[in-house]
């Protein structure tokens, strides 16, 4: 039904917002969710399925007992919120929140690698490092906290040093991609974020910069 790795891209996005839809309506469908620097945040809308999946799942028999399967989920979302939100809570029921919170968790790591700084002449670079993110919308996502990176720096005196910086930024995620020589299926982001060196010292001339890089995060498997 989805033959190609465009519509097959296009489906797992959706997959996996309406799924985190689904788990925030079931906790905040009722509720006003607390904001961070506001009283109560906006509510999140429902992530709408890509028009070609109505036409894939007619007379697509539904299988309950499969809640991540497109056409289950297709049926879910036309339901309403009641309909929506119902298959979230059955599966809270029946697994633990602890395991539902440590695969969410996982999912949400970053791994760092080759970070330029943004400013033009400036030859500091994120060599490798990690952070984690929390989805503000869609594949747009921030740091839940600061993350960590391995920097190679210039000295005062025309040497380079290794030196360990924090980092705090946004995400954005790009394409999906099987790892090369497995099996496994893993996310490539794009990242803007700032870095600031943990003990520079009167070596280093720069103590803070920007930078554009890519990481990667591990889809769960099913």
């Amino acid at each position: 039904m989805w033959d190609t790795a465009s519509r097959q891209e296009e489906l797992d996005a959706w997959i996996e917002d309406f799924s985190q839809w689904q788990a925030w309506a079931a906790t905040w469908g009722n509720r006003r969710e607390p904001g961070w620097f506001r009283s109560a945040r906006s509510r999140r809308p429902k992530p709408d399925p890509p028009l070609w999946l109505f036409q894939a799942c007619e007379g697509v028999a539904l299988d309950p007992d499969a809640p991540t399967e497109p056409c289950q989920l297709l049926s879910e979302w036309s339901g309403g919120a009641a309909a929506a939100t119902q298959p979230i809570l059955n599966r809270t029921a029946t697994a633990g929140s602890e395991d539902t919170d440590k695969i969410t968790w996982w999912e949400h790591v970053h791994l760092d690698g080759g970070w330029p700084a943004m400013q033009s002449g400036v030859s500091i670079y994120g060599v490798l490092g990690m952070h984690a993110t929390t989805t503000v919308k869609g594949r747009f996502q921030i740091f839940v906290a600061p993350g960590a990176m391995l920097m190679n720096v210039p000295t005062a005196d025309g040497n380079r040093a290794w030196r360990i910086a924090t980092n705090y930024g946004i995400a954005y995620r790009l394409v999906q991609f099987t790892l090369p020589g497995t099996s496994r299926l893993a996310y490539l982001h794009l990242n803007l974020a700032k870095a600031w060196l943990l003990g520079g010292g009167p070596d280093v001339p720069t103590s803070s910069t920007d930078f554009a890089g890519l990481s990667i995060t591990f889809k769960k498997t099913p």
